[in-house]
């Protein structure tokens, strides 16, 4: 018996996530719709694809050598269907992104205002999570694209360059290095700093610009920039974060300035190469570069730099 479509794309969302339950959310179908499809392709293709234990499933090597097969097939059959569509005279008219928090304040949504605008069939879904989800459903291929940070370590999507810019300290209203141009390591020692302790990488350099051992009790760490920005308006502490930020303190009185050492990074849009990003994807591309040349002068103002490539 020849494996279906849907068991394999099932099974490629199942291999990445190793929980039904998961699985079964992101693709809004039962858990026993689940188990039953992988159980169906390993009868299928006749060889075990999973070791079920208490402590949960893991795959067999044999699944690990299938799954680029797997990929590959259905790589192609999306590429065929989206071939035939243009043959038919159809085009996508749908677009589903997934981004982080910060940018959904006003980038993305001036962004589609825009693309409606052009496209006003267009249908768009927008969603939002942390940067290490934001990978995750690209990868599972649950959305068309992905706005999130550098370093990415998924070999198999593309990464398109957005904008770079350096992380800036929030601080609460009326805070007295408010009157300095810039603010430095050395001026925190004596500050409870807010950081964000699921994106790894910058809670490590964050730490790291620090010369002496902090105590980690001075550290509050969240996981959304923009919880890290509530907690400094409430006078919780300080935060050293991105300045996307800055779009929902509009209005507050919380301060931003430079923070050195200088920490940078890097905005990506992320998708998969096969079958690429659509025309209405790379419309919402392009106006979304104009709406962050645009930031970029606002966060010029508060004296933090940045680089849009061209």
């Amino acid at each position: 018996m020849r494996p279906s479509v849907r068991h394999l794309e099932i099974f490629r969302l199942f291999s990445r996530v190793l929980n039904v339950t998961e699985t079964a959310r992101i693709l809004r179908i039962t858990q026993p719709s689940v188990s039953q499809a992988l159980k169906d392709l390993e009868m299928q293709l006749g060889v075990s694809l999973l070791i079920r234990s208490k402590t949960g499933m893991r795959l067999t090597s044999a699944a690990e050598e299938l799954l680029s097969s797997m990929d590959g097939v259905l790589d192609n059959i999306q590429l065929l269907s989206d071939r035939a569509a243009r043959l038919r005279g159809e085009q996508r008219n749908q677009l589903s992104v997934c981004t982080v928090l910060p940018l959904t304040a006003a980038l993305v949504p001036h962004a589609i205002e825009r693309v409606r605008k052009e496209k006003p069939d267009v249908r768009i879904v927008i969603e939002s999570y942390s940067s290490r989800e934001v990978i995750q459903r690209v990868q599972d291929r649950s959305v068309d694209l992905g706005l999130t940070f550098l370093p990415i370590e998924v070999p198999d999507l593309i990464q398109h360059p957005l904008m770079t810019t350096e992380m800036a300290c929030l601080l609460p209203p009326g805070h007295a290095l408010a009157a300095k141009d810039v603010v430095t390591a050395d001026d925190l020692l004596e500050e409870t700093i807010i950081t964000l302790g699921l994106q790894v990488r910058q809670e490590f350099d964050v730490r790291l610009a620090f010369d002496r051992p902090l105590d980690d009790t001075r550290f509050i760490t969240t996981n959304l920039s923009t919880i890290a920005s509530d907690m400094v308006r409430q006078g919780m502490g300080v935060a050293i974060t991105l300045p996307y930020v800055l779009q929902h303190l509009e209005g507050s009185e919380v301060a931003a300035r430079p923070f050195r050492p200088l920490i940078k990074r890097s905005l990506v849009a992320i998708f998969h190469n096969h079958p690429g990003l659509s025309p209405i994807g790379r419309l919402f591309l392009k106006h979304l570069r104009a709406e962050l040349r645009t930031f970029a002068e606002i966060i010029g103002q508060y004296g933090l730099t940045s680089r849009i490539p061209s």
